[in-house]
Order: C-alpha cells, then structure tokens, then sequence
C-alpha cells in the first residue's frame, strides 16, 4: 500500500496504541501476568508497541501481549481498520483496500469474530450484505420421492436393434 493510500484509509498507529492501551488497561497498566501495577517502561517492541517490565515477577509484556492482535502480522493500524470496516465492507473489499492476501484477512476477520463471543440476537433491518451466497439454480441432485429413478439410454428403440450395434441398416 502507499504512503497516500495509508493516509486516507488507516488511523495514525501512535492513536491506535493509545486506545489499545486504554481498552485494555485503563488509566494504569498492570502486568498480564501477576496484575501488579508495580512496572516500568522498556523501550518499544517491533511493531512499535511500548514494552514494559514487571518488578514483581520480573517479565516482561508489551501492549499486545496476549491479545488477538499479538501473534499477527498484520500492523496495528490494518487490524484497527479491518475491524471497523468488516462491519460495513465485504472482506473481498478490505483486503483490496490494504493491498493484503483475501485469505489472510478473513482469517483476521474469523478471529475477531470467535473473540466477541456469542453477542445477543438481533433483528436485521434494512439492506442487509452477506458475502458468497450461492444461490441453487436447479433441482439436480434431488430425489423425487414418488417417481422411480429415471431410466438410462433411449427408451424408444427396439429390443433388436438395441442388441446388435449402434448401426442402424
């Protein structure tokens, strides 16, 4: 994806942090491992997220420790816009948009889907979109129930012919 394409589409990743890090912690960051709040910071991780160390079970976690976003290669801006789009937007769309494999993304997509758990039912209202609806353009394959199976070859010809070859003299 370019610079300029980046700047329309995905949040600055400094403000994605900030609100990760808000969601997820609070005003005050406790470890995620023993939850003291006794930590301090330790630089930045890779992916630019603030690492901390614990002083009292002496580990130490950054911001997306333990969380969906963690393990993925995607930037934190990309999963930021992929969940607020995959809303509103065939999966098809978002990973054009970000210039990202189809597969990958709704991999992405399944994940945050499986993490928000079993949100109470809704009425659907509206124009509802769904992705890949295969609609059944015929009756192939089903059973008639009340008819015999059909029969194979031709039925008009006779016994004789039929017995011999195919050549009709």
């Amino acid at each position: 994806m370019d610079e300029k394409s980046a700047q329309v589409f995905l949040p600055p990743g400094e403000r994605c942090f900030e609100r990760h890090r808000l969601a997820r912690f609070g005003e005050t960051v406790t470890c995620v491992h023993c939850e003291s709040d006794n930590v301090v910071r330790q630089g930045t991780t890779d992916k630019d997220a603030q690492q901390y160390w614990c002083k009292n079970c002496e580990t130490y976690f950054n911001d997306l420790t333990d969380t969906i976003v963690g393990q993925h290669r995607f930037g934190l801006e990309e999963m930021f816009y992929i969940s607020k789009e995959m809303r509103s937007e065939p999966t098809a769309q978002i990973a054009r948009d970000l210039d990202r494999d189809y597969g990958a993304v709704l991999n992405f997509v399944h994940k945050v889907q499986d993490v928000s758990g079993n949100i109470d039912e809704f009425d659907l209202y509206g124009v509802c979109e769904a992705d890949e609806i295969y609609v059944t353009a015929g009756e192939k394959g089903l059973e008639d129930k009340d008819e015999s199976p059909r029969q194979r070859g031709l039925s008009k010809r006779d016994a004789e012919t039929s017995k011999g070859t195919n050549h009709q003299s």
